[in-house]
């Protein structure tokens, strides 16, 4: 039955002649993503929903360097790479993050982060990114993201999820 309302909604956008003008309407056509995901060309709007999961590996250098992969909404297969620099008396960290789209378009921002627990295999690390442009469809992006994932004292191994918003800034 979802599929028959669907290829009728379809059916009579197609019929219609007129395209959507809304803010978030896509500007081109649904596209296959890298890993089978879906992602849109979104343009001319404000305040778009931004989230999904990552996983990958954190190294104990100074600063310390994350390299994750995931998937998320309007980035499709994405990698993901922060230097962070953590003040070891207080558990707090800072530094440049860069999330590169399944299309190699980037977005750059900026991490404050904290311990939001610990057991005694990993802790938990709470962050938030300031979006400060990108490169591609995230040229003059802005927004904010909340990141949120593990890390595993033996690997180093790194798991978890983010939400946020971001304008395009078209």
């Amino acid at each position: 039955m979802r599929f028959l309302i669907v290829g009728l909604c379809v059916f009579a956008t197609a019929c219609s002649g007129t395209a959507s003008t809304s803010p978030t309407a896509p500007t081109a056509a649904l596209s296959q993503g890298g890993g089978g995901v879906l992602v849109t060309a979104a343009t001319n709007a404000s305040d778009l929903p931004f989230n999904g999961d990552l996983h990958g590996t954190e190294s104990n250098d100074t600063p310390h360097h994350l390299v994750a992969t995931g998937n998320g909404g309007h980035l499709g297969r994405f990698t993901y790479t922060a230097d962070i620099t953590v003040d070891d008396t207080t558990g707090h960290g800072a530094g440049p993050v860069v999330w590169v789209a399944a299309n190699g378009d980037q977005i750059f921002a900026n991490a404050l982060g904290s311990i939001a627990g610990a057991s005694a295999s990993s802790i938990t690390i709470a962050e938030t990114q300031t979006i400060t442009g990108g490169t591609g469809r995230f040229a003059g992006a802005s927004g904010s993201i909340m990141l949120s994932y593990s890390i595993e004292f033996a690997t180093g191994s790194v798991k978890g999820s983010y939400t946020g918003t971001i304008d395009l800034g078209h």
